[in-house]
């Protein structure tokens, strides 16, 4: 009898069955975290997008965490280890940094770089198609969303303004809460959009995609971020530099076309710069000549100046994660014109390698460093051999360029703050990692063995609710902080002490201005006459923030109403070291020394107002009359005692 013959036996479901909609991550980490936001928070989108974005991942976890075990790529690569060794040392730097809540917060947006990134590389690897497919539908809804937004917000400004770019910062704020971050992440949704201008597929679709890339290009313009015009033009030079080192077909387009089109383009911009690059605002911004002269440059070579002073003191580690806008001050601020004399209050460099040099010292500098050029070599490397005319290919050359722009921008802003700005780098290194595979494979690395990937998942989620936590503790913080100022504007100080309470816990303890929040305890104690439970709450602003000219004035100035002149004087001497021209400081130790009846003191210091206009304008001229017509009064006030 004739046997039949045997199946062989079902395998395993095709991965296409089975697999989860990994797209979804690409829908949570792009597009609805960079649009979430919590009006009710003093930052809408900074610890909403922490929180949104720690959710997101934790979900996208659980979600993935069986085909993640069985299917996912174990396997630990050389870039994966920079990424964790760069976590790591965030990490550490808690046990340096001046204040624990601050650098855990800033740690742990490290891990959210780091788990988008590995997520990302993961579902690149299962679901290339499905990525693409997402990542487009995802900038295309974000141009709508963020340049509908920043039309209407340009338009209403320039309507009421024109092109005042100073007014553009209190309108061009729906995106990212600042209008050079708005500029930025419009760079980066172009970037998005370059990857389908050269794909196969239906003209409309392309022709779609030129449109909204246009769009946002007259956005950046009207914008007037200098940042982001560099970047323009240091990704469109990548850009096409990359195609014609790969693309022998490009080289005569770029030769005949590209080149005399970009030639003419510039002759025309240098003569319109030429004829109208001054008088206002928009032409001066786009004239690199005014750069250097700017307020804008002035004050950041000053900032980065004394950073380096800071950096002096604290060579190799720095002084810990989120601690820079706190240590800032101790080396004086002197010579920062609206610093000393508007009371304005910088908490980032507006420089990610030199704050990163502050925070975690030389080596987290060079750790920095080598992340970005290790991304640049596998792509450069990988790009050699990448097969003509491969859509692989001209992928990276995009993921590049748009690295090279976010390289540009952290020169002269602070992406690295910015949970949207951290969720695109996640994004663009984990593209060019996964384009770069094959480099990276020939590379050693370390396999996650099958018994240990259980607990690797359950770790990331761990660490993932401490981020929901966290930025929960934050949010909650933040929206009693709203509350807390409308008390302090309508001088309801009862309501104040009690908000004040109610923002302070484990994970939140300054508001967006490094101002501890009890220092607001200790105004509102002082406004109620209750003055040692104001110099009580005003110690405990000292020792959050002892740097704080603001802090130091009104922890003395409660001494003083406590009797406690010699104490006072010594702390108003710390503010005056900080910032000599504090001239309220100098008539607070007059007032002190006058108690101690040190009329001679009094004097000394009386004199050392300075009574000079810091500047041409009117409002200069009228603070200075004033200064002198304070101190003759004062002088007058002391003489009389002293007779």
């Amino acid at each position: 009898m004739r046997q039949k013959k045997k199946s062989a036996p079902a395998g395993p479901k095709p991965a296409s069955e089975s697999r989860p909609a990994y797209h979804l991550l690409i829908w949570l980490a792009l597009a609805a975290n960079s649009l979430f936001l919590l009006p009710w928070c003093l930052d809408f989108y900074l610890a909403p997008r922490f929180f949104f974005l720690s959710g997101a991942l934790l979900l996208s976890l659980y979600l993935f965490r069986n085909d993640l075990r069985t299917h996912g790529d174990w396997r630990i690569h050389g870039f994966d280890l920079l990424l964790l060794g760069w976590y790591a040392l965030n990490l550490a730097s808690v046990a340096w940094a001046y204040n624990i809540s601050e650098a855990i917060f800033y740690s742990q947006k490290v891990w959210l770089l780091f788990f988008t990134y590995w997520l990302t590389r993961q579902v690149l690897s299962r679901d290339p198609a499905g990525v693409r497919q997402a990542i487009r539908q995802a900038v295309i809804l974000l141009s709508y969303a963020a340049g509908g937004i920043l039309i209407v917000q340009i338009a209403a400004a320039f309507l009421q303004f024109g092109s005042d770019n100073e007014r553009l910062y209190d309108f061009a704020k729906g995106v990212s809460g600042n209008k050079n971050l708005a500029s930025g992440f419009l760079f980066f949704l172009l970037m998005l959009h370059l990857l389908f201008l050269q794909e196969k597929g239906p003209r409309q679709s392309r022709a779609h995609h030129r449109w909204l890339a246009a769009v946002l290009v007259l956005l950046i313009l009207l914008l007037q971020t200098r940042t982001v015009y560099l970047a323009l033009a240091v990704g469109a030079l990548c850009y096409v530099a990359l195609r014609a080192w790969v693309e022998p077909l490009f080289r005569p387009v770029l030769f005949k076309r590209i080149l005399p089109a970009a030639i003419a383009l510039m002759a025309l911009a240098v003569a319109g710069i030429a004829i109208k690059g001054h008088g206002n605002s928009l032409a001066e911004r786009l004239n690199p000549a005014t750069y250097l002269d700017s307020q804008t440059a002035n004050e950041r070579r000053f900032i980065w100046y004394k950073t380096d002073v800071l950096n002096e003191d604290h060579y190799w580690w720095g002084v810990g994660n989120g601690s820079w806008k706190i240590w800032f001050p101790s080396k004086s601020i002197e010579g920062g014109y609206r610093l000393q004399s508007y009371n304005v209050v910088f908490t980032r460099v507006h420089n990610d390698y030199l704050e990163v040099r502050a925070e975690l010292g030389m080596i987290g500098a060079v750790l920095f460093c080598l992340l970005f050029g290790a991304a640049f070599i596998s792509a450069f490397k990988s790009l050699s051999r990448q097969e003509a005319e491969s859509q692989e290919r001209h992928d990276l050359i995009v993921w590049t360029t748009a690295l090279a722009g976010y390289c540009v921008i952290q020169f002269f802003d602070f992406p690295r703050e910015r949970i949207e700005f951290q969720a695109l780098l996640a994004i663009i290194l984990a593209h060019i990692a996964f384009l770069s595979r094959g480099w990276w494979a020939r590379l050693p690395g370390l396999t996650i063995p099958v018994a240990a990937r259980s607990l690797c998942m359950a770790v990331a989620a761990l660490l993932l609710v401490f981020n929901a936590i966290v930025g929960w503790y934050r949010i909650r913080g933040e929206m009693h902080n709203v509350k807390l100022m409308r008390g302090f504007e309508k001088g309801n100080y009862r309501q104040v002490l009690e908000e004040a309470r109610k923002a302070q816990n484990p994970f939140y303890e300054y508001n967006e201005v490094v101002l501890p929040l009890s220092w607001y305890e200790g105004v509102a104690y002082y406004q109620m006459e209750q003055i040692d439970r104001s110099v009580e709450a005003f110690s405990r602003a000292y020792r959050l923030n002892p740097w704080s000219f603001q802090v130091i004035n009104n922890y003395a100035s409660a001494l003083v109403r406590a009797g406690k002149y010699e104490e006072a004087i010594t702390l108003y001497e710390q503010a005056l070291a900080i910032n000599p021209r504090f001239e309220d400081g100098k008539f607070n130790i007059a007032y002190a020394c006058v108690q101690l009846k040190n009329y001679g003191k009094a004097l000394e210091w009386l004199d050392q107002v300075d009574t000079r206009a810091i500047s041409d304008d009117e409002e200069a001229h009228q603070r200075s009359a004033a200064l002198r017509k304070r101190v003759e009064e004062t002088r007058r006030a002391i003489e009389e005692k002293m007779e």
